[in-house]
């Protein structure tokens, strides 16, 4: 099902009823939302929290580095490369890295399943003029191309893409399918900025914990290793020419944003690699 509500509150079509349940069980959008002190998340979120935290206290490190990542994104889509169209796809609630939209984007297209997340967004990330949101799963690429505020994006013009801390929770069929379509979809020039979670930098012990934590609760969790990565994308060329680096250590390939002295800091716990591919100059 795709919903489409334009920033300035028309609506595309009738939501849907949220699951009785919906609340008693964790939800990745909450859980992160917890482990970076925020206040829009419920019990099972929190005892799903300590548990990862029991398993790897870097979890928490690692959500903040990773969202910080966001904002350096978009500073570099606009500064660096001219972008002034964005999808965050996998938005997530709002928070202090993703509730800053610079004024040069000229349409921001925030996207998540989590019905709960896209009326969060809707009401502060989406309030901006040019800002929409779309309830959609974003592996069904072409029901979110027919949306509404994807398809009044300008396909002349490159598009600027997040996702960030989204494949890890997908098998890697839908994750390689699901970028192959992406790339499809796009715009000649178009980039898309990925952040993926690794186990390369934690004791086995610890990333088995997580992944069964994870299992335990009904969630697929899937740390992969660069070489996993790359496979998963495909037809994306790294742009120019720069592939994976630890996120704490990314800096854009034509240095303009510095990256803060948090990061620098605390680059061993960022435990997720980043990097910035492109379509190329295809012709759509």
């Amino acid at each position: 099902m795709v919903s489409n509500t334009s920033g300035n509150g028309r609506e595309f079509q009738e939501r849907p009823v949220l699951p009785a349940n919906f609340f008693e069980r964790p939800a990745v959008a909450r859980l992160q939302d917890y482990l970076d002190h925020g206040r829009d998340n419920y019990l099972p979120d929190r005892q799903l929290a300590h548990q990862l935290l029991a398993a790897a206290p870097w979890v928490r490190d690692s959500v903040r580095i990773n969202r910080t990542h966001g904002a350096r994104v978009l500073d570099y889509f606009s500064a660096g490369l001219g972008i002034d169209q964005v999808v965050d796809l996998g938005c997530g609630l709002p928070h202090e890295h993703n509730n800053r939209r610079s004024t040069t984007f000229r349409r921001m297209v925030y996207v998540d399943n989590d019905p709960v997340v896209e009326a969060h967004a809707r009401m502060v990330l989406a309030e901006p003029d040019g800002a929409d949101t779309v309830l959609a799963d974003l592996t069904d690429v072409p029901a979110l191309a027919a949306s509404s505020p994807f398809a009044e994006l300008d396909h002349h013009k490159p598009v600027g893409v997040l996702l960030h801390d989204v494949l890890p929770w997908l098998d890697d069929r839908t994750a390689r399918t699901t970028l192959r379509m992406l790339h499809g979809h796009l715009p000649p020039r178009s980039v898309l900025s990925l952040t993926h979670a690794t186990g390369d930098f934690a004791h086995p012990d610890q990333v088995r914990r997580l992944v069964e934590t994870f299992e335990h609760a009904g969630m697929l969790f899937r740390p992969r290793s660069p070489a996993a990565i790359e496979d998963l994308l495909g037809p994306w060329e790294p742009l120019d020419g720069h592939g994976l680096v630890v996120t704490a250590d990314w800096e854009p390939p034509r240095a303009l944003v510095a990256p803060p002295p948090l990061l620098h800091a605390q680059r061993g716990l960022s435990h997720a690699y980043a990097t910035l591919v492109t379509t190329g100059d295809r012709t759509p």
